[in-house]
């Protein structure tokens, strides 16, 4: 059986036992609707059901056995991927919450089913794919999960790969980072001096609602050190001033938020 450490287990009687041909991916659904799906999917005259649903807030409720047993949520492309239900409308995007939910599952998705970290648009590649790219055969749903979430999909595979990746692996260095923010403030737009390094800082820093995603692009400029200076000043614990809160990450700043989102700080 493979249940999903940390998600609500609650089995429903609508799926296919030992259906599953293939560990594809996930397949991204919006329930256009609110309140967790259980019941309804619990009701054998709706004959419908997903794998997982992930509230607003990142509550993840389980419903069949992923990987084993499918579920019925989109046709078919029930017996290759595996689905993940999300709280809310085609108009509304997913919250940061749910971004995080649904990066849980992939993660462990991609631990226990070696789903690759990729977004794909297709019903036979291996990855994050949608609902609505499966048309009729996929149960006709053109509009699932809408075009909001759908782009969406990056930020949650960047957010499964962390996660799938263990924090030894993943080293920032203080004194890359100032010659990285001299450098990339100074040279024309978009300039990028160590990228990785810079990605998993601005990554870190969004997670903070302290950067917007649209400058999460590995060059740490100007909007880059505004937001490493409010960690500084307001988040980083030590609530610190003067050349201490200049922007400029140094080691015990780092290392604050590094343990906050898998990476290591080193000088």
């Amino acid at each position: 059986m493979s249940r999903m450490p940390g998600a609500v287990w609650r089995p429903v009687v609508n799926f296919h036992p030992s259906g599953v041909r293939e560990h594809r991916g996930a397949v991204l659904h919006v329930q256009d609707g609110n309140n967790s799906p259980y019941g309804w999917f619990n009701n054998h005259a709706s004959q419908s059901s997903s794998d997982f649903w992930v509230s607003k807030t990142g509550v993840i409720e389980q419903y069949v056995n992923t990987g084993v047993d499918y579920a019925w949520a989109q046709a078919a492309g029930n017996p290759y991927y595996a689905s993940i239900e999300t709280e809310g409308h085609p108009d509304e995007p997913l919250t940061a919450a749910q971004i995080e939910g649904v990066a849980k599952i992939y993660s462990w998705g991609h631990t226990e089913f070696s789903w690759p970290l990729i977004v794909v648009d297709s019903t036979t590649k291996h990855g994050l794919t949608y609902h609505g790219v499966g048309g009729s055969a996929w149960g006709g749903h053109p509009g699932c999960p809408g075009d909001l979430r759908k782009p969406q999909r990056a930020a949650i595979i960047a957010r499964a790969t962390e996660l799938a990746t263990p924090a030894s692996n993943r080293h920032v260095s203080v004194a890359h980072l100032v010659a990285a923010m001299k450098a990339d403030s100074a040279g024309a737009q978009g300039h990028v001096t160590y990228k990785t390094e810079g990605l998993i800082l601005e990554d870190a820093l969004y997670r903070e609602d302290l950067l917007t995603r649209y400058w999460v692009d590995g060059s740490l400029g100007s909007k880059a050190r505004d937001a490493y200076k409010a960690w500084q000043r307001s988040k980083a614990g030590g609530a610190y001033t003067g050349d201490d809160a200049d922007g400029y990450p140094g080691i015990k700043s780092l290392t604050r938020l590094a343990a906050r989102h898998n990476f290591i700080a080193i000088p």
